[in-house]
């Protein structure tokens, strides 16, 4: 196995402590620390702290659009689609917990321009969204009046989980994914 770029040793780092600590909270020394490289040589991998937060929510913005892209252009039937959209959705929170946080939670923390960047990714996420929930009211699966209304009532549903879940608690990710599944979909078809 190969060994993680110092590079992405210092993103992993720097992932962990935006999210546990806050990204205003985090020094550049903390980042250097907890990746084991000097603070003055951090800066031969990255511009500055900002531009290694945005790195963070590149690659988690990357993660779920991976995740749900070939399910809302699969040829399944939107009910199976809609569920298969919530584990992948379920999936990347669980699976990369720290860039999940900061890519739901920090984008006050950027600039003018990384803002309308973040903003931009979570816009192509979100319209994926709304394309499944419009394929579920064209085909006459889903029976909602405010389609705009039901995606944010999914992915406020579906974001709120990083909050709370811990991997070792007594709810795995499947458990959780099957039943927001469930429960989200008797809302859009009755």
């Amino acid at each position: 196995m190969a060994r993680p770029s110092k590079k992405s040793e210092i993103v992993e780092a720097a992932a962990y402590l935006f999210s546990t600590k806050g990204y205003h909270a985090t020094t550049v020394r903390d980042i250097a620390e907890r990746a084991g490289v000097l603070s003055g040589s951090l800066y031969a991998h990255i511009a500055n702290k900002e531009a290694l937060l945005l790195e963070i929510v590149r690659m988690a913005a990357n993660q779920f659009t991976t995740a749900l892209d070939p399910i809302v252009h699969s040829n399944l039937m939107v009910n199976e689609k809609f569920t298969k959209a919530v584990r992948a959705h379920v999936g990347v929170i669980t699976g990369s917990l720290d860039g999940a946080r900061i890519y739901l939670d920090e984008k006050a923390s950027f600039g003018d321009q990384g803002r309308q960047e973040v903003l931009d990714l979570r816009r192509a996420y979100e319209d994926l969204w709304q394309e499944l929930i419009d394929q579920g009211i064209a085909g006459h699966a889903f029976q909602i009046e405010d389609p705009h209304l039901a995606r944010l009532l999914v992915l406020s549903a579906l974001n709120g989980i990083h909050h709370w879940y811990r991997p070792h608690g007594r709810l795995t990710p499947d458990i959780i994914a099957a039943r927001y599944a469930t429960w989200l979909l008797r809302l859009l078809t009755s």
